[in-house]
């Protein structure tokens, strides 16, 4: 009985003095990585949209002929001062909603755009 005693206190010790509370999430450098999540949907039960932009690290995502009821993506990384868009070139039964959100470094997303019609833009500051 004393044996297990001391093998449980020992490993109990080893396991607590192995713990140190370090943050290795945090970027040193200071330089903030953003990630922008496009979020388009149809208005009602027949809303489609279709011919759609939206800007992305390297160029512009485009969509053309294709109607659809819902799309969605993240793109990512970009740096503050990028100018998030999106232009809608059709719809059928009434404007789409457009939400445009920001996620700083590991944080979660949130919204910075929530509007209804053609397009909709946003600048990470």
């Amino acid at each position: 009985m004393r044996i297990i005693f001391l093998a449980m206190s020992f490993g109990l010790l080893l396991s607590l003095s192995s713990c140190e509370k370090t943050d290795n999430d945090i970027d040193e450098g200071g330089i903030d990585s953003y990630y922008v999540l496009y979020q388009i949907s149809g208005n009602g039960t027949y809303g489609r949209f279709s011919d759609w932009t939206v800007t992305t690290p390297g160029s512009l995502y485009k969509n053309n002929g294709y109607q659809t009821r819902s799309w969605s993506q993240t793109y990512g990384p970009v740096k503050a001062g990028f100018r998030c868009d999106v232009n809608i070139g059709n719809y059928i039964s009434g404007a789409p909603r457009i939400i445009i959100s920001v996620s700083k470094n590991d944080e979660p997303f949130a919204i910075k755009v929530s509007t209804t019609g053609r397009s909709a833009s946003y600048t990470i500051q």
